[in-house]
């Protein structure tokens, strides 16, 4: 298995920063955390020197995480959109990184799922138009508070958007905590539609019950929280995937923790689970 440091886990640091913490806590990949991207892009800096450094540590760049609000119904805000899908998707070319992650949030609320699904695969099969011509695929993750969060919605998303360069992201939070799969229904998905792993660990709401700050219940280092994770890592390794595996948290207090020793805490909790 590949391991890749999830930018999200040293937050507050930067995007040349993190491709040397994951090198030297023992990572082969970074996946990178799009704000820390978009400032770099904003200060002029260049896809070559962000190249050279991951080169230079010899880190593969498993994603960019993430396009948010995919579902935006507005012409304003769909062209918005496609215009950030664009530079992404240039730069991620430039520097080698073939994976782009789309989550849809909460415009369309009040809607059926299958209107959220309807509308949402319809401008994503745009943005998979996009990210085709630079050679960039996209990877789906259903938060576990939004419409479309189930494996089953999932499925009638991709059935919708219907292109080969559209896929999904496990992660095990919003899965377990969305009830929205369990470990035998992941045993079942077929391996090349799994563009990445997130493992994460947190407690839930009980059912029905209204959904707090994500923050409030996802500031755990695996083994922490109360997710069966070996069950879960156990289920994806039995589809035959073997990409990247990253370990990802959301936590105000955990990202004023020492970035290095959180990414070998990371790293450590997910070899655990092989």
């Amino acid at each position: 298995m590949r391991f890749a440091l999830h930018g999200m886990c040293s937050l507050y640091s930067n995007v040349m920063s993190d491709i040397r913490l994951a090198r030297d806590t023992g990572y082969e990949g970074l996946e990178i955390h799009t704000d820390k991207l978009w400032r770099y892009i904003n200060a002029g800096m260049k896809a070559k020197t962000l190249k050279q450094q991951l080169d230079k540590f010899d880190i593969t760049p498993s994603a960019i995480d993430i396009i948010g609000s995919v579902e935006v119904p507005g012409r304003d805000d769909k062209a918005k959109l496609f215009k950030r899908t664009e530079a992404l998707c240039d730069f991620a070319q430039q520097i080698g990184a073939s994976t782009i992650q789309l989550n849809a949030f909460e415009a369309l609320n009040g809607l059926s799922v299958e209107s959220n699904i309807e509308l949402t695969a319809k401008n994503i099969r745009s943005i998979a138009d996009i990210g085709r011509q630079y050679g960039i695929r996209f990877q789906f993750e259903g938060a576990a508070w939004t419409p479309i969060a189930a494996l089953d919605d999932f499925y009638r998303l991709r059935d919708a958007v219907s292109r080969d360069n559209f896929g999904l992201v496990i992660d095990t939070w919003h899965f377990w905590a969305g009830r929205g799969a369990t470990p035998e229904q992941i045993t079942k998905i077929d391996k090349t539609q799994i563009y990445n792993v997130h493992v994460s660990d947190g407690i839930r709401p009980s059912n029905n019950a209204p959904w707090p700050d994500e923050k409030s219940l996802r500031g755990y280092f695996l083994g922490q929280g109360k997710i069966p994770l070996k069950e879960w890592v156990d289920a994806i390794v039995a589809t035959g995937y073997d990409g990247f595996f990253s370990a990802e948290f959301l936590n105000d207090q955990m990202w004023e923790h020492d970035h290095t020793e959180t990414a070998e805490k990371m790293l450590y909790g997910m070899k655990s689970l092989f």
